[in-house]
């Protein structure tokens, strides 16, 4: 659990850099949220994943591969987003990690150690996302 552990943190850098570069003087700063957005999404899908393989390892059922499917539909349409409101974008993925990190946190399915794992780590990208949207709204507003 130590690697899944590693791993985490360093997936986690490539938001935390990106929201850095916003909240920076560049006059490219937008390109650091929207790198953020890209990043949220693909994350987004590999939960997904997860839970694919989950649900196919153990025969779960129909139910479970739609609900494995949806955290990439969800991170694709963010993308879809990011062209025409950013913050929504933005508001759209944070909102696919708090739901899928009430899903995994409750799901007795997965072991403890791997739900305290996505309960820390997701707290940390749902702060990011909260970060972001804070550099959004002082940097739109003005």
């Amino acid at each position: 659990m130590r690697t899944a552990w590693i791993l985490s943190l360093l997936g986690v850098l490539p938001l935390l850099a990106a929201v850095i570069y916003a909240a920076s003087p560049a006059a490219r700063w937008m390109a650091g949220a929207i790198v953020f957005e890209i990043y949220a999404a693909i994350i987004l899908s590999f939960l997904g994943g997860m839970r694919w393989g989950r649900a196919l390892a153990l025969d779960e059922g129909a139910a479970r591969l739609i609900e494995a499917v949806m955290p990439g539909v969800l991170g694709f349409a963010a993308l879809l987003l990011v062209p025409l409101w950013l913050p929504l974008a933005v508001a759209t993925t944070g909102i696919g990690f708090a739901i899928w990190l009430r899903r995994d946190a409750g799901d007795a399915a997965w072991p403890q150690a791997f739900r305290r794992l996505r309960v820390v780590m997701s707290l940390a990208v749902l702060g990011l996302h909260l970060a972001l949207a804070a550099v959004l709204y002082l940097r739109l507003s003005n």
